[in-house]
């Protein structure tokens, strides 16, 4: 082979060779490009908003989400199912004797509004719940002409009454939730009432046709004013009807049955409130409750 066939062999084996680096050479520039790399964090681009490792674990952290719902659980008005519920509150209740309700044991009389209230403890589970209440009843009435459908018109007299009743109740209520807030309650009521007071009666006189109660007016004494209407046969004027117990018509007691509906409003965990109405043995009711949830 001619010398100048040696040197171009030579110099073409050179620039392979330098065109393949060194295995040696090759592994120092892999290790300084890994270098490089570990030098800036995956996937974040310069000048973007890192977040501090403190509010990346408050964000995470299992603990305070769980306690975040555990808040809203406790505000919640949702009931679980076989989760028993008690609430202790105040019930009003206005109820209306009407006048054809007298009428059924007398003639006269006229249409009262009672007031009542008193507290309540109710005990709820499963859309069902019992209410215990301990209540005031006024029954107080106005002067009023009255007498017994069977007596003659000599008979009518002026009834005042400044009786009291104290009732022991426990209402039923199965309700119809249309949502966790609202429910649609139906029910019983029953118990009984412990009777206290005056009943008062006068006998009377007309100064109108006689017959119409509109017209009676009391007597003022025996024999005052003189004739048949004010006569001296009892000493009912003024008098204090005594009770059962002592001869008397005055009830010791008086019982208490209602048929019953509403609208029950539990907007949080720890408030309830009812609208209710009915009809009891007494005459029609309606009432208010607001409740604390234990």
């Amino acid at each position: 082979m001619r010398p100048s066939s040696r040197h171009f062999i030579l110099a073409a084996s050179v620039a392979i060779l330098w065109a393949f680096p060194h295995p040696a050479l090759a592994g120092d520039a892999a290790d300084t490009t890994d270098e490089a790399a570990s030098d800036e964090a995956p996937g974040v681009t310069e000048g973007a908003d890192v977040k501090s490792d403190g509010e990346l674990k408050k964000e995470l952290d299992p603990t305070e989400i769980e306690r975040a719902k555990a808040a809203e659980e406790a505000d919640s008005p949702i009931e679980k199912p076989k989760q028993t519920y008690y609430f202790v509150g105040l019930r009003y209740r206005g109820i209306v004797v009407p006048k054809f309700m007298m009428n059924l044991f007398g003639d006269g009389g006229t249409s009262v509004w009672i007031d009542s209230v008193g507290p309540e403890l109710t005990v709820r589970k499963d859309e069902f719940e019992y209410v215990f209440s301990v209540w005031w009843a006024d029954y107080s009435m106005g002067a009023t002409p009255f007498k017994a459908s069977s007596d003659p018109d000599t008979a009518w007299e002026i009834v005042r009454s400044k009786m009291n009743v104290l009732y022991l109740t426990s209402d039923f209520n199965w309700s119809n939730q249309v949502s966790p807030v609202v429910g649609i309650n139906l029910g019983v009521g029953a118990g009984f009432g412990l009777v206290w007071g005056d009943l008062l009666r006068t006998q009377a006189y007309p100064v109108g046709p006689a017959g119409n109660p509109d017209s009676y007016e009391p007597c003022q004494a025996p024999g005052v004013p003189p004739g048949i209407y004010c006569a001296n046969d009892n000493n009912h004027y003024n008098y204090s009807e005594p009770n059962w117990a002592n001869g008397g018509s005055k009830p010791l007691f008086f019982p208490w049955f209602a048929l019953q509906t509403g609208v029950r409003i539990k907007p949080h965990r720890n408030f309830m409130m009812r609208f209710d109405t009915g009809l009891a043995l007494s005459g029609f009711f309606v009432g208010l409750s607001g409740n604390y949830g234990l």
